[in-house]
């Protein structure tokens, strides 16, 4: 039993869950295992060999209230060598397995590891207590111990009862727990006018540093200081303590000679993320302020803080983009003043119209219409709300949006046969399962169940292709039933070319928003808003075929 904690443990210490071949883990590790393991392995086999050779216990028995008990007695060098090996195997496989709790992102995952590794821990010294009593506490040291064996596997089933695989990998990724990016090593670039609508910006920055455990610094002008603290001081974000998971807001113009004025405890240790908002300064003004704040940067004893760095794009120099995609060369853009109705403005709609709506995007496959889904995509993005995208691996979607961050990529492939995280963004599922799609949906809606998210389905065509109509349409309409709800926006991709007539229109009775694309550029069937329903003719609407645009200052 100790040897196989042990290859558990390491074996877990030392996989890679991006990499799908698990056979070619288990060698790997069989191969070359670590040092901790053959030093716990070695303990183990010299404990078993002294057992075999030199039989250090005896068979007794005692009677107590007429019944008999048969028990073993051990001598007392090997109860000090069972001891012993009980140290390392709590020093060494146990305590290794609960240090890799720590570093899951899953709350429910890790505490399920925090208890198995206490379990682990307690069958041991409830094992060592019944080697050392012997028949001193006998029946009582027998029923103790039955007892919690029994206790303990109960413990370790409620550990293992949640959350599933596929949960664990839906809630774990970066996208789906944080809709702003706050990779340490990758900053952001936010553009914005006197229209745009930074409040969920902002409320979505701080709730998500101070959910994973980071303090976090708003650096703005003082003009608007008071715009921020309102935000904050509405949604509650400013009744933390100084200290850890603390809110600070700093006015940007008090930044001079590399130096803060005022304490910020947050800026000298622990992990941090800061929001610096440049709003209408000027060039020479902005360069100086940027220079300043990544200095830290360039220290050995210094990590990267991730950073969103937000530019008013009505009054602001051209030259200040240049100058931060300079600093940041791999830095992401939001861009809410001009993406953020992007795709509803096709329909002269706000993206509020579209929210909660299940749209169907009938496509003609030799069309570009990916820039449909590029400007859907692109439009949930800059309103800072999390977007998932389910569709076949080297589909041209795929190939659109693989190399794309903050986006949640479910990709079916015969490359697998269980569900994979390929990184924090993609996940691999087993090609023609679609329990594990309605599964996947289903986890993804509960993580986000009180945020917006727009998800977009690629899938069905091949379902329907290679499964037949009847269950495609049944778990199709289980989607678009599991969706139903304010806060789920759904984009469906049928290629209506390889259907027939009658499938074709059954899956349109699903919908009430239709769309068809092809070479004549896009077309409305008819289209539900928030407000009020719609309804047009199938004529192309003007503009539909323009590209999803570059970021503009």
């Amino acid at each position: 039993m100790a040897t196989s904690i042990g290859v558990a443990s390491y074996l877990l210490r030392n996989c890679d869950e991006t990499d799908p071949r698990r056979i070619w883990r288990l060698r790997r590790f069989v191969s070359k295992p670590p040092l901790p393991f053959l030093i716990f392995l070695t303990a183990v086999l010299v404990w078993t060999a002294s057992g075999f050779i030199f039989n250090p216990w005896s068979l007794n028995q005692t009677s107590f209230g007429g019944v008999t008990y048969y028990y073993f007695s051990y001598q007392i060098w090997y109860v000090a060598t069972s001891a012993l090996l009980l140290v390392c195997f709590v020093s060494l496989p146990v305590l290794s397995f609960f240090h890799q709790s720590k570093t899951v992102q899953d709350r429910k995952a890790s505490l399920s590891m925090k208890i198995i590794s206490l379990c682990w821990a307690c069958f041991g010294v409830l094992t060592l207590f019944q080697v050392a009593a012997g028949g001193l506490f006998l029946p009582t040291s027998q029923s103790i111990g039955s007892v919690a064996d029994s206790l303990l596997f109960v413990l370790i089933a409620f550990a293992l009862r949640e959350p599933t695989i596929l949960g664990r990998i839906v809630t774990s990724g970066e996208t789906v727990s944080r809709a702003v990016y706050s990779n340490p090593r990758i900053d952001t670039i936010v553009l914005y006018n006197t229209e745009s609508d930074r409040r969920n910006l902002v409320e979505t920055f701080v709730k998500d540093g101070l959910a994973t455990g980071q303090d976090v610094v708003c650096q703005v002008t003082k003009a608007e200081v008071p715009f921020y603290r309102a935000i904050l001081k509405g949604s509650g974000l400013l009744s933390s303590t100084p200290g850890e998971h603390s809110v600070t807001i700093q006015p940007i113009e008090s930044i001079s000679s590399g130096e803060l004025d005022g304490p910020l405890p947050s800026f000298v240790s622990g992990e941090r993320r800061e929001l610096v908002d440049l709003d209408e300064l000027d060039l020479d003004r902005c360069e100086d302020l940027i220079g300043t704040i990544t200095i830290p940067d360039s220290t050995p004893r210094s990590r990267h803080v991730g950073r969103i760095w937000a530019l008013n794009v009505d009054g602001a120099h051209a030259g200040i983009l240049d100058l931060l995609q300079r600093v940041n060369p791999t830095a992401r853009v939001i861009d809410l003043a001009m993406q953020q109705d992007t795709f509803s403005s096709m329909f002269n709609m706000k993206h509020q119209d579209i929210l909660g709506n299940r749209l169907l995007l009938e496509y003609e496959p030799t069309s570009d219409y990916e820039e449909i889904v590029q400007k859907f995509v692109r439009e949930f993005q800059a309103n800072v709300e999390s977007i998932a995208i389910f569709t076949s691996a080297g589909s041209p979607i795929y190939r659109e949006f693989r190399d794309q961050r903050n986006i949640s990529l479910f990709s079916f492939s015969t490359k697998t046969s269980s569900p994979a995280r390929l990184s924090d963004e993609q996940v691999l599922l087993p090609e023609r399962d679609t329990s594990l799609l309605l599964d996947a949906v289903d986890k993804l809606l509960q993580a986000l169940s009180k945020k917006r998210i727009g998800i977009v389905f690629d899938v069905f065509t091949d379902i329907i292709l290679s499964q037949g109509f009847e269950k495609a349409y049944g778990v199709l309409s289980s989607v678009v039933e599991m969706t139903e709800n304010e806060t789920a926006s759904i984009l469906v991709l049928i290629n209506y070319g390889a259907l027939e007539p009658r499938a074709l229109g059954a899956v349109q009775g699903l919908f009430r928003s239709q769309l068809r694309f092809n070479f004549e550029g896009l077309k409305v069937i008819k289209l539900q808003g928030a407000r009020q329903e719609r309804s047009y003719d199938e004529e192309p609407l003007l503009g539909a075929r323009e590209s999803s645009g570059e970021i503009r200052a």
